[in-house]
């Protein structure tokens, strides 16, 4: 746990940047893979922050390629970026356990905002494969009977991972068309989506900034390159 007086998160992107910073220092600019993906993790988090209140659809997004910089990997074997969903699982895994009450106390204050995700069926592709259907809006809520024993179990990897599958679902709609811009039908779920990303985004970028200066990276997606 955090001191007492210590803030659960920082939020402030500029102040996390200040850490990294102090972190790239002392170990001596080595660890390119770890640097890499928080400067570019935290550069997107500046650029949100500049879009709070005014244009929540892309404060949103650009939430989300601030996380996924720091989970992407590129997969060897297929020579391409590797899937999200185990990118993504297998990060959680290995992140969450480092502060795991740090980790956990941030999930049981957010537990109104996690009913809002894991209950809600406009957030699931099982109720987007057959809206019509009378059983799809029950079977989508199903995740949210699982939060209190996944609190009292400490999975904070598998219950993180189920919100940010919801708000998965809720990128794409956004990334590919399926939704108009400013549109009223989907204030709700916006609005759910961007105060869950506002919290678990910094907490995620401080355990990197903090405990991921090592070697133990999967290679980088599209890593920087020198022009020829």
């Amino acid at each position: 746990m955090p001191p007492a007086d210590a803030p659960l998160i920082e939020r402030d992107p500029a102040i996390l940047k200040r850490r990294f910073k102090q972190r790239c220092a002392a170990t001596n600019n080595v660890y390119q893979n770890w640097l890499i993906r928080v400067h570019r993790s935290l550069s997107w988090s500046i650029r949100a922050a500049t879009l709070a209140q005014q244009h929540p659809e892309a404060e949103l997004l650009y939430l989300w390629i601030a996380l996924n910089s720091l989970y992407a990997r590129w997969n060897n074997e297929r020579n391409v970026p590797d899937q999200d969903h185990p990118s993504r699982g297998d990060f959680l895994r290995a992140f969450t356990s480092v502060e795991t009450d740090r980790v956990i106390e941030f999930l049981r204050v957010s537990k109104p905002i996690l009913r809002k995700l894991l209950g809600s069926p406009y957030l699931s592709n099982v109720f987007w494969r057959d809206p019509t259907s009378a059983r799809a809006a029950d079977l989508a809520r199903q995740d949210v009977y699982n939060l209190d024993r996944l609190l009292r179990d400490r999975r904070a990897d598998k219950l993180l991972n189920a919100a940010l599958d919801r708000v998965f679902v809720f990128r794409g709609q956004l990334v590919h068309g399926a939704s108009s811009g400013g549109s009223r039908l989907n204030r709700s779920s916006l609005e759910s989506c961007l105060e869950f990303m506002r919290g678990v985004v910094p907490l995620l970028q401080h355990l990197v900034i903090e405990h991921g200066a090592h070697d133990d990276w999967p290679d980088l997606c599209y890593p920087p390159v020198e022009q020829r």
